[in-house]
């Protein structure tokens, strides 16, 4: 799968990376800013976005909303933030959320849940 994570830690970027490539066996580019991330998931194509809720220039919830405005939008948002509260974050345009600090053992296998779970319920909707 082909994803776009958008964290402006470097380390927590690297981190999630490593991780999604070498256990999940994903094509992970990075943007380090939200207004990176916006320009790019409406540039090119990707399966999957996961999103930090704050990140300079353009949050995370100002990405979603304005990916959602954009007609070619086809990948899901997945957030993924140390904000506790994620029904503030958690808007109807994303289909999970998960919380940081993560595991980067069990990353892609909770990214891979999230995309299953949402995928199935497209599928019944259809």
């Amino acid at each position: 799968m082909k994803i776009l994570l958008a964290e402006d830690d470097q380390n927590i970027s690297t981190i999630a990376k490593l991780a999604l490539e070498s256990i999940g066996g994903h094509e992970v580019h990075v943007a380090n800013d939200g207004d990176i991330a916006l320009r790019r998931i409406t540039s090119e194509k990707f399966d999957l976005i996961v999103l930090d809720e704050m990140m300079p220039k353009m949050n995370g919830l100002k990405v979603c909303e304005e990916y959602s405005k954009w007609a070619g939008r086809d990948a899901p948002v997945i957030f993924m933030s140390a904000n506790v509260q994620k029904e503030k974050i958690l808007p109807a345009a994303a289909i999970g959320f998960i919380p940081k600090p993560f595991d980067p053992m069990t990353l892609a296998s909770q990214i891979a849940e999230i995309f299953s779970a949402w995928n199935n319920k497209v599928k019944t909707a259809v």
